[in-house]
């Protein structure tokens, strides 16, 4: 969208009082400080996080749950909570080139990230599947955690992107919880695990804009 210049010119008349003159000035401002307001928020959206919001969706012993982070028709990431000798959680990412965040130890392990820790083309691999917890196994990340997070990265388009699982898993008790989750929907650009939507800066003026009209009403003298 091509940017509008705005332009104002004022005459100074004799019989315009001053405060008018006030109050021109003033709307001339808001009207500059809502334009570029909303110049921000267009480039803001456009980078921003793409967020699930509050999900809450558990995981029976046996079963596995299947997430569309970005709402397309194809599921991106599958999470199981089984049970084969023991109690086991994993995760799978769905299609190439998507990988999970984690490491070889023998075998392919997914890492339990912390808030504000990365997740992009550094820190992904070297699998798109992994354990989380099973039994007693040291190299198990999420045997008891609560807030913990799965980074990853999943195509849309054939074009990876990056994102997280918010998940709480207690191995011993055989439960599995998914919180929320967001991706970036920028291809190619990291996020921060936990990482969601700033509120924009327009939300912020339009709530100044409440709170000088509030101002303004206790201002004025009583009829």
């Amino acid at each position: 969208m091509n940017s509008q210049e705005l332009c104002c010119a004022a005459t100074e008349d004799d019989s315009l009082s001053n405060s008018k003159w006030k109050s021109i000035k003033r709307t001339a401002a808001y009207s500059l400080a809502a334009g570029a307001a909303n110049v921000g928020l267009s480039s803001d959206v456009e980078a921003a996080p793409v967020y699930s919001g509050i999900q809450n969706i558990a995981i029976g012993q046996l079963g596995a749950q299947d997430l569309n982070l970005d709402g397309d028709a194809y599921n991106d990431v599958l999470l199981k909570n089984y049970v084969f000798g023991g109690n086991y959680q994993g995760a799978t990412v769905n299609y190439a080139p998507g990988q999970l965040v984690g490491f070889n130890a023998g075998l392919n392990y997914v890492s339990a990230l912390s808030i504000g820790d990365p997740i992009d083309g550094t820190t992904v691999g070297p699998s798109f599947t992994g354990s989380m917890a099973y039994g007693n196994n040291a190299n198990s990340q999420f045997d008891s955690v609560t807030d913990a997070y799965i980074g990853l990265s999943f195509p849309i388009n054939a074009v990876n992107h990056f994102g997280w699982v918010r998940v709480d898993v207690d191995n011993a008790a055989g439960t599995f919880l998914i919180k929320d989750w967001a991706y970036e929907a920028e291809p190619g650009v990291g996020i921060a695990a936990g990482q969601i939507p700033e509120p924009s800066t327009l939300g912020l003026l339009a709530a100044g804009a409440l709170g000088l009209t509030a101002m303004r009403r206790r201002s004025q003298p009583n009829a």
